[in-house]
Parts: structure tokens; sequence; C-alpha cells
């Protein structure tokens, strides 16, 4: 049954049901404590109607994000796709991006906002609120490439592709924004076969959580995405001939951790080579620091 003057102006708001008793039982475990802070159309009693075609979850996880959470959040609620959840997880900001929350929360299923032990444990928290078949994280800051970005991954890959492709992932726009001439777009080609997938540009199945299990949460561990991405089959990847996100990599720089974290995983999960492992663990930053030199000496005598 749907809800009485429903607002269907947004892709969260179009196909709302109220909750059944069994339902609202089944909210009682999912939502967080009254002494967290909390809210949404679930909170209210409003479910998503899984009869309207597949479930598509998204989750934003953010800190601290007021300058940039605004265009993420009218980024999903503006899809034209008609079954979008939309989850917000927030690691207890002390700004005013929990004020920007409340401002939209007529168009959110759930937000929560509590400390939490980092990106990949916020991430976890959200992966356990949703309820869609598919799940994808567009962070604060990310945007979808075009409004009509999940109705044409629905059409065109996650209905014609059944079970048989269970991870559809894309080239990524990346956004370099603070440039003389405003924000420059720049497409960076993705690749699962040479292990190069962006987590933005990527809508899989939320059961693959069940069969690899969620997202590793240990203190200086920064790549659990890859980690995960890497256990899985490679059967079950596909590419989208279409950019799924928009990604902000202004002022974002990989740790030398982060770097020596993915030749251990490449090591031990995805085939490298003893001896390569080594050359690229112990030279990796030698090679690349003379790379810079190089391009700086070349525009010195080229000037």
């Amino acid at each position: 049954m749907a809800i009485e003057n429903e607002d269907k102006q947004f892709s969260t708001t179009r196909n709302l049901v109220p909750s059944t008793s069994a339902a609202s039982a089944e909210l009682s475990t999912i939502l967080v404590s009254s002494a967290n802070l909390s809210g949404g159309l679930r909170k209210k009693g409003l479910l998503k109607n899984s009869a309207a075609g597949p479930l598509v979850t998204v989750i934003t996880v953010t800190f601290n994000a007021k300058a940039s959470l605004e265009a993420t959040i009218l980024s999903v609620i503006e899809q034209t796709y008609d079954n979008i959840e939309y989850i917000v997880v927030d690691g207890g900001s002390h700004d005013d991006t929990v004020s920007i929350i409340k401002r939209y929360e007529f168009a959110i299923d759930l937000w929560i906002s509590e400390s939490d032990r980092g990106i990949y444990d916020a991430m976890n928290k959200g992966i356990g609120q949703a309820s869609g078949d598919w799940l994808n994280f567009l962070n604060a800051g990310d945007t979808f490439n075009s409004a009509s970005t999940i109705q044409t991954l629905v059409d065109q890959w996650i209905r014609p592709c059944g079970n048989a492709k269970r991870f559809i992932y894309s080239d990524v726009v990346l956004v370099h924004s603070n440039t003389s001439a405003g924000s420059r777009l720049q497409t960076y080609e993705c690749n699962h076969a040479r292990k190069i997938v962006n987590h933005q540009s990527s809508v899989y199945s939320k059961a693959l959580h069940s069969e690899y299990g969620l997202y590793l949460v240990s203190r200086g561990l920064t790549i659990s995405d890859y980690f995960f991405f890497s256990l899985i089959d490679s059967a079950y990847f596909t590419k989208a001939s279409i950019p799924i996100a928009r990604y902000d990599v202004t002022g974002i720089s990989q740790s030398r951790s982060s770097v020596e974290q993915k030749f251990i995983v490449d090591y031990l999960i995805n085939g490298l080579s003893r001896p390569r492992f080594l050359i690229y663990f112990n030279l990796y930053f030698y090679f690349r620091q003379m790379k810079s030199v190089v391009a700086r000496l070349r525009r010195y005598f080229v000037a």
C-alpha cells in the first residue's frame, strides 16, 4: 500500500510503504539507540517497497564535511530511478554536518551520527542498515556522474545480468577543484584485470558481504576495500560503459603505507610473484621520486 500524499519528487520517496508490525519489530533492532543522533524516513515507520524493482542502497559516510555534503545528498535524491534507499553515516561531526543532514532527512531513509573507529567501521554500519540488494558508497564530496546514472545501471546491467554479474564498476571522473580555471574533470580508466577499481564508481550485490565478509577494521589498515575486492571471484565483475561517479581528488594523496599494503595483498591474494613483490615493495617509492625529478628537470630545460 502506497503512502497517501506521498512526495514523489525524489528518488528516495517514490516507493514508500508503511511498516507492518513485523517490520516495526525489525526496525527496533536496526535503529541505533536513542542516546545517539538519528533520524530519517525509517524512524517514521516508512519503508521501501521491495516489489517496486531492484532496490539500490546508497551509503554516504561523512565526518566534518559541511562544505561538500549537500552536493552529495542532492546527487542521490535527484536520481531519476524510483527505488533508491539512502543511508547517511556520520562519525559524530563537530561542525554543521548534522544540520545539513537534518535539512534533507525528509528524503533520507536513515541517518545516524555517532563516533566510530574510522571509515571502514562507518561503512560496515551502513551495510548493516541496508535493506537493498545492491550497494553503492558515495561519500561526502562525491556525486553521481549524471541524474540518470542509477536508472541506466538498472536497465542495462543489473536487470539483464541477473545474478551472473554481481559487481558492476566503471571508469571514474576525477574532479580537480583547486585549479586556476576552476574545476577540471579527468576520466580515469578502471580495469579489474589490473586491480584498478574505484569504490565510488561501483555498484555491487550486498550478498557478497555474506560470502566474503565485511570490511576489515584495524588500526593503520587503509585498504580494506582493495582487500575485499581482491577476494571476490573475478567472474562476478563486469564493467559499465558509463562513468558512475565523480570523485573529488583535490588534496588527496596515497600514503606510503597504503601502497605497501596493496603490494602485500597483491602478493598474498592476487598472484604477484615473490621477486616482483620484493622489487616493488622496496623500490617503488625510489622510482617514483626519480620520475618526479626527471619531470622537473624536463620542464626546466624545455623552459
